[in-house]
């Protein structure tokens, strides 16, 4: 992203290659990223032109509040909320989707694609709300899109690696120190980008692995503050099996018959959390906030005004009725009702009960 060689379709292939190739099903997904990787090409050459050297330059200065906890958890939903505050910079799907031209080129292209998306009523898939590009991104989906090989979410793109990529890029382990700083690298410099894309707001992101990396962030922003939510560890897990049933559809290139999808989430939700168990005693008195998902929906406005009073964040009272809008307009989304079989719900409470009794929830 922040060089002009290797080229990014070379880049792609290689990654490709070294995760066993692109399937049958998989080549279908191919027109996108020839899209992002020559069509866009051109621009990325400017965008390198224009803002490298001020990117390099740029300095974070306002500490990020990082939303934290596994994917389908709420996090999304609370990042919503906290980005109709305008006074907070956020990470756009836009920015997720081209972090490589989203200085040069968010501005015109984003209403241009949102345009279409009207046109056609598309949907996202994962939220099931319209889609937009203005809506918040993922760091993690970012660093993957730009072609990183230290991407965590390449996994979900091959998901036969996606138990390496997890280790390796989530949890760290079992690689050189070297890998780490440059890991280290890549994510700064892209929270640089998304700080200039916000005027140098205070950043809020959310993006499910930094869940299990609470140290690591602390070292690069000792003032950052979290907020942490939690849900139901059998919804969870019920959730992500639609989720990755989604994700093998739109986004998948390797092969997916052979995965076992349920292994696959328990092993990476319960190192997660255990992860996130293990360090959150690093964070200093005032900067982490926990929330409880079923209480979180009930009162959406009262749990952000105390995460805004328990981080010391700005005065609530600017963007409370936008809070409260924004609230109501949510009521006529209806969840989703997963039930497990019997067989597997035994499965998975003996693989969770860790967890769901340390947030005593009841065990099924």
């Amino acid at each position: 992203m922040n060089r002009l060689f290797p080229l990014p379709i070379y880049s792609f292939l290689k990654i490709a290659f070294k995760n066993g190739g692109i399937n049958a099903r998989g080549s279908l997904k191919i027109p996108g990223w020839l899209l992002k990787t020559i069509l866009f090409e051109p621009l990325r050459w400017v965008e390198l032109a224009i803002y490298n050297r001020k990117i390099s330059q740029h300095t974070i200065t306002k500490p990020p509040v990082f939303i934290l906890g596994f994917y389908r958890s709420g996090t999304s939903y609370l990042h919503e909320f906290f980005t109709q505050d305008d006074r907070f910079g956020y990470h756009s799907n836009f920015q997720m989707m081209f972090p490589e031209i989203m200085l040069s080129s968010e501005r015109w292209m984003s209403p241009a694609f949102d345009s279409i998306f009207r046109l056609f009523k598309l949907e996202d898939p994962v939220h099931r709300v319209p889609l937009s590009l203005r809506f918040p991104g993922e760091e993690d989906g970012a660093m993957t899109t730009s072609l990183s090989p230290r991407g965590a979410v390449w996994g979900y793109f091959f998901p036969n690696k996606m138990i390496d990529y997890f280790d390796k890029y989530v949890l760290f382990e079992n690689i050189p120190a070297s890998e780490i700083e440059a890991w280290k690298q890549e994510y700064v410099f892209l929270l640089k980008k998304i700080s200039l894309a916000n005027h140098n707001k205070q950043l809020v992101l959310k993006s499910p692995p930094n869940t299990a990396r609470i140290k690591l962030l602390l070292s690069l922003f000792p003032g950052a503050k979290f907020v942490f939510i939690h849900r139901n560890p059998y919804e969870v897990y019920a959730s992500n099996k639609r989720f990755w049933k989604v994700t093998h559809k739109i986004y998948a290139l390797g092969g997916t018959r052979s995965i076992d999808i349920n292994s696959i989430i328990l092993d990476t939700y319960t190192k997660t959390m255990n992860q996130y168990l293990l360090e959150k005693h690093l964070v200093p008195k005032g900067q982490l906030m926990e929330l409880a998902y079923d209480d979180f929906i009930k009162n959406p406005v009262t749990s952000i005004k105390a995460a805004y009073e328990t981080l010391q964040l700005n005065d609530f009272s600017y963007c409370e009725n936008k809070m409260i809008s924004f609230a109501a307009r949510q009521k006529e989304f209806k969840q989703i009702d997963h039930k497990l079989p019997p067989d597997e719900l035994t499965m998975v409470s003996k693989k969770l009960e860790p967890l769901i009794t340390h947030w005593n929830y009841p065990l099924l």
